[in-house]
Parts: C-alpha cells; structure tokens; sequence
C-alpha cells in the first residue's frame, strides 16, 4: 500500500493529467503486492507461454487467462517515451537481449540510430494476474538497476484491458511511465486494449427459461384455436366467424376487462339516488271542482 501513498502524493503535485489516468492501473497494481503476501510460481523455461500465476489466482482462471491470450501470443509491439527511448514488448514471445530471453526490451535511440539496449523483463521470470476483463503481466528479472532502486532488477508491467472495438489491426502498446524513485519494487509500465481479453460469452446451446414459455405458450395456443375450430365447425354446425372457439366469450372479453377495470380500480363508491319519500294527500294541492252541469243538455 505504500505504492498507492506514494503516488496521491505525486498526484497531488503534478499537473500533468497523465498522472490521473494512470491512478486506477497503478492501485491495482499495488494491490497485486499488498500484506497479502501473495506467493509467486515461476514459469517454466521451455514453454513461454506457461505464465505461472498468483497463489491466490485459481487454476480454472489461469486457464481462462492462457485462453484470452492465444491469439496475442508470439506478436511484438513497440512504443516509445517521446523524447530518446524506444520499448519492443512480446506476448509470449523473445524480443532479443543477450540471452535471448527479453520479453521487453529498451533501446536508447540518438538520431534515429540504437545507441544502447536494455533487456527490462525476462521471459525466465513471468507472471498473471486476470481480472473479468483485464490481464496483469508482469516480466521480471531484467537488468539491475544501478544506483537506485536498491539495486534490484529491473521489471515491466503490461496491463491489457478489454476494448472489443480493438483487433489486431489496430491494437497499440502504450508506455505510461517508469517508476524508480522509490527504494524498492520499481516498474515500467504499458497498456494496451484489446479485444483478445474481453470475456466471451458461453453458448451451450440450451434455451433459456423464457424461451421454453413462449414455445410452451404458442403450442398451447395453436392447439385450442385448431381443435375449436374443427369442434365449433362439425360438432355445432358454426358458420363463418362463429367458428373461433369461444366466440360468444372473446366477443365480450373487452367488456370483460372493463368491468374487472372498474371492480379493481375505483376508489369511490357508486353514485347512488335519493330515495323518493312518499307525499300526503294533504301536500297535493286542491282539485278545482270543475261543474259540468252546464254542459248537460236542459
């Protein structure tokens, strides 16, 4: 964790924005060397490919990170700093140093010309780290460092992180920077994006619960609408749309729904009338008593 102080302290003094961006690879790769302690396996020489893993990694994800990286193995990309030094890094591959075994090399370029080469990761010495969709490489047992860094060899990180819009055509390795002013555990770091590490997605070949209801439903369906056909048709002797089995039902399923609608849904009660009180003889008003003697013949 003293990797992860080190550098807010050198966020917080420096300006350059690229410090920031590097501030979430560079915490994960302090956690890869926390109080956990994690033992590390060496691969072995004769496959490069054997990347040893974490003790806490799993075999299963060790296999998942040899699967990702198939189609990266044995190829070469080179990045620079900007300003003299020029970085080949191999997947599973030599990049060339004395021995032969450089998986990255650094290259001291004057005028365009190689001036000087220094082998920073050692295929002798690999390791991973996998994550859902990132791979951690790690390349140790470089060259020593000479005055700093307690003298202890030289090492590269490559972080490889999922971009399924990158394919090899136009994958590009990036140095971000070296860390060596500190006592111990110095690094250069790279990255790259790539679409080799993106999780794959498993097709057994088995339908999904919600597959198998649809399938349930539409046979269920096409059985009742085929067999009340033929019911309505010769059984009731139904004629022209009368043959859709339940007609009479289907016809008023909408009122149906409706009237559920209003059962469910209102929250007042139904509007009632007064009630009609009855009326007195004595509230009716009086009946002229009409004479209609006059109209009697005399």
């Amino acid at each position: 964790m003293a990797l992860v102080t080190h550098l807010l302290i050198v966020s917080s003094h420096d300006n350059n924005h690229v410090t920031f961006r590097l501030l979430g690879l560079l915490i994960l790769f302090a956690i890869s060397f926390s109080v956990h302690n994690k033992q590390v396996l060496a691969a072995t020489d004769t496959d490069m490919c054997q990347f040893s893993k974490y003790a806490s990694e799993s075999q299963d994800s060790l296999n998942e990170a040899k699967k990702r990286l198939a189609s990266l193995a044995g190829k070469k990309y080179e990045s620079n700093d900007g300003v003299e030094w020029k970085y080949t890094v191999g997947i599973c591959s030599s990049v060339g140093g004395t021995d032969g075994n450089a998986a990255v090399l650094q290259t001291k370029m004057v005028d365009g010309q190689a001036t000087e080469g220094h082998n920073i990761g050692s295929l002798k010495d690999t390791h991973i780290l996998v994550g859902t969709d990132w791979i951690f490489l790690e390349y140790k047992q470089g060259e020593s460092y000479g005055t700093h860094c307690n003298n202890e060899s030289k090492r590269s990180v490559i972080m490889i992180t999922c971009d399924a819009t990158v394919d090899d055509s136009s994958a590009e390795m990036v140095f971000m920077r070296e860390e060596k002013n500190k006592a111990e555990q110095c690094y250069y770091l790279f990255e790259m994006k790539h679409q080799a590490v993106c999780p794959t997605i498993s097709n057994d070949g088995s339908l999904s619960v919600g597959s198998i209801l649809l399938i349930v439903f539409a046979s269920v369906a096409t059985v009742y609408l085929v067999v009340g056909f033929l019911y309505s048709r010769f059984v009731l002797r139904a004629k022209g749309i009368e043959q859709i089995p339940n007609y009479e039902f289907w016809k008023d399923f909408g009122n149906l729904q409706s009237d559920g609608c209003d059962f469910l849904c209102r929250s007042k009660g139904r509007r009632r009338l007064n009630d009609f009180g009855g009326i007195g003889d004595d509230q009716l008003d009086p009946v002229e008593d009409i004479q209609d003697d006059n109209l009697l013949p005399m």
